[in-house]
């Protein structure tokens, strides 16, 4: 390569460096498995191009297909890894299928109708088409964030950039068109070579590819950020014990329910483990947390994602129910009730129950949550005091069973 060329070399240096970041980010959190699929990405673009600037293989036909393999299949890692971080399933095989195309419709217009601009409208547009393909995705993934708008934008635009700059340095291009006649006709390799090196679509391309390779990447690193953040702070608002939400995991979730009138009407499940402090004082500690871990999972498997559950404190939990008056929430609170004294616990003797006292109230309206929770927690209160292992909503009458023996 000549010294004057030297500068094409930036942008494979530079997409070597961000898939080193990426595999870098990856190690330390390796359940992100789509970073791993951008640190691919980057690197492959980087041999691909590497490929075409140092002509290696030396034969055009052949490095014509090695560098378009390797640049199709950076493309689809990359595409794919985005699908992947937004949950996107059955992306694959579209993907995967352009892909195949891409590399088909290359080997044809290299070696069966050979045809440079034909291979360079089927790559560009091809690529085109892959990454418009992942904003689509995006744009139809649900809660998206800021961070998500702006990889939306950033695909968007990345796609609609092969099109409008294949296009427009095709027509300022001339010397393209004769290149595959100069071939035929016998023309030196290392000429032709030189010839569309020096081309305007060749220098736009490598100059915009380092652009816009270098925006992606900056978009995919700040989604990386957000979603780390997201993380820290889920994890800040969930219960280690239970895997249910903290209190205040569900405080925000709970007001965030109570301001949007699509969850309406609202109901609060408040229950309350019967002598949960003989289970600690006779069995320890230990067994305790197992009580209540077993108690979170059972919770869990009750609700629906619209909802929110959360151990509030202690032997406390906490259910919203969205879109639940409160005879249905009743009926929910009997299954769980009924599902706890079924439950058999092997940390303590056989034959031990564990039950709970529920109490249930509906949001009135213009009820903040401190009222609605101090409401239900009055009727646990009261539930106790009726004899434990039975339900009370609003200025219902107890209902349920009587206290179950044993470990209750």
């Amino acid at each position: 390569m000549s010294e004057g060329r030297l500068y094409l070399l930036a942008g494979p240096a530079i997409s070597l460096i961000v898939a080193c970041v990426f595999l870098l980010v990856w190690r330390h959190h390796r359940e992100r498995r789509h970073v791993l699929l951008f640190a691919v990405a980057f690197c492959a673009y980087s041999f691909a191009a590497l490929s075409q600037l140092l002509h290696v293989p030396a034969d055009i036909g052949l490095n014509a297909m090695v560098s378009g393999l390797i640049y199709t299949f950076g493309i689809f890692c990359l595409v794919a890894g985005v699908m992947a971080r937004f949950g996107k399933k059955g992306a694959a095989p579209v993907l995967a299928a352009v892909a195949a195309l891409i590399l088909g419709l290359l080997y044809y217009f290299m070696y069966v109708d050979r045809n440079l601009v034909a291979r360079i409208y089927v790559q560009n547009f091809g690529y085109g088409f892959m990454f418009l393909f992942a904003a689509v995705q995006i744009f139809g993934a649900s809660g998206r964030r800021t961070v998500d708008r702006i990889l939306f934008w950033v695909f968007l635009l990345f796609g609609l950039h092969f099109f409008g700059r294949t296009m427009l340095t095709m027509a300022i291009s001339p010397e393209l068109f004769v290149l595959d006649r100069m071939r035929a006709e016998g023309a030196d390799g290392n000429a032709l070579v030189l010839l569309f090196a020096r081309s305007a679509f060749w220098q736009l391309l490598n100059f915009s590819l380092l652009v816009s390779g270098l925006l992606v990447a900056l978009a995919l690193l700040g989604a990386i950020a957000a979603d780390a953040m997201d993380e820290l702070k889920r994890q800040g608002s969930i219960d280690p014990l239970t895997g249910l939400a903290n209190r205040r995991g569900f405080d925000e979730r709970a007001r965030e329910l109570m301001a949007g009138r699509e969850s309406h009407p609202l109901s609060l499940v408040y229950f309350d483990i019967d002598r949960f402090k003989v289970i600690n004082d006779t069995f320890g500690h230990a067994t305790g947390d197992m009580v209540l871990a077993s108690v979170g999972g059972l919770v869990a498997r009750a609700v629906t994602p619209r909802d929110v559950a959360a151990r509030r404190g202690g032997e406390e939990f906490v259910v919203l129910l969205a879109r639940t008056g409160a005879r249905s929430a009743f009926r929910f609170a009997e299954r769980v009730r009924a599902e706890l004294r079924r439950t058999p616990f092997a940390m303590l003797p056989p034959g031990a129950i564990v039950t709970a006292s529920f109490g249930i109230a509906e949001r009135r309206p213009g009820e903040d949550l401190a009222d609605l929770l101090h409401r239900a927690d009055q009727l646990v209160y009261a539930a106790k005091h009726a004899g434990r292992d039975r339900i009370l909503a609003d200025d219902a009458a107890p209902v349920g069973s009587s206290m179950g023996h044993g470990a209750g």
